[in-house]
């Protein structure tokens, strides 16, 4: 804000200043040329803080008992691997935070360029048939329902397929996560397929850190 009525006070003191003695000249503050975000002005003021709105100001809600299993996921991780087939590299960026009162955990995953598959992942608990529930979706407009019963040492596996395929006969689950803890900072994620009846084939495979 610029204070118009103190000029001529200023204007007073520098001429008694110029007869007196050299007078010191105080350089006049510069305008701001770009604006800080959030700012419509280039106003140079000092900066106060912005308020912002929106759930992502919250703290994340705690986990729910079942789901406590799972917080070792909770966080942000970069991704690198390849194609195992052709060695093609891949990377990817998580993001996995607690939401919904902490019935469910958030795990959205974006490929790194040149990569361009998305997903928007809930993993949740099935109290009913007692089982980790995960469904996927992502921006090529597919859904996908996927199931774990446990934590298995360091490693969790997420079985599974298209919906409504994920719910019929075992022998249309034909997908798979394995998810394997290597340290407190670090785990290995690879996606499985395979034909019905056949062995599971290894598609990508990286290693994610904090």
């Amino acid at each position: 804000m610029r204070i118009v009525r103190g000029s001529a006070v200023v204007a007073a003191i520098c001429a008694a200043c110029f007869v007196a003695a050299p007078c010191i000249r105080a350089q006049a503050p510069q305008p701001v040329t770009g604006t800080s975000p959030g700012s419509s002005t280039g106003s140079s003021t000092a900066s106060t803080p912005v308020a912002t709105t929106g759930s992502s100001d919250a703290a994340a809600p705690a986990l729910k008992g079942e789901l406590q299993p799972l917080s070792f996921f909770v966080g942000h991780w970069d991704c690198d691997g390849e194609f195992v087939a052709s060695k093609k590299p891949t990377a990817a960026h998580i993001d996995v935070t607690a939401d919904l009162d902490g019935q469910w955990l958030l795990f959205r995953w974006d490929d790194k360029a040149p990569g361009k598959f998305h997903a928007v992942e809930f993993w949740g608990y099935n109290k009913g048939e007692k089982h980790f529930s995960n469904f996927i979706y992502d921006n090529f407009g597919g859904v996908r329902l996927f199931e774990s019963k446990a934590i298995d040492g360091e490693t969790l596996t997420w079985v599974g397929d298209m919906l409504p395929a994920a719910s019929g006969a075992e022998t249309q689950i034909n997908q798979r996560f394995v998810l394997e803890r290597k340290s407190a900072k670090s785990f290995l994620i690879s996606y499985d397929t395979r034909k019905p009846q056949a062995d599971w084939v290894t598609v990508d495979r990286l290693t994610c850190t904090q």
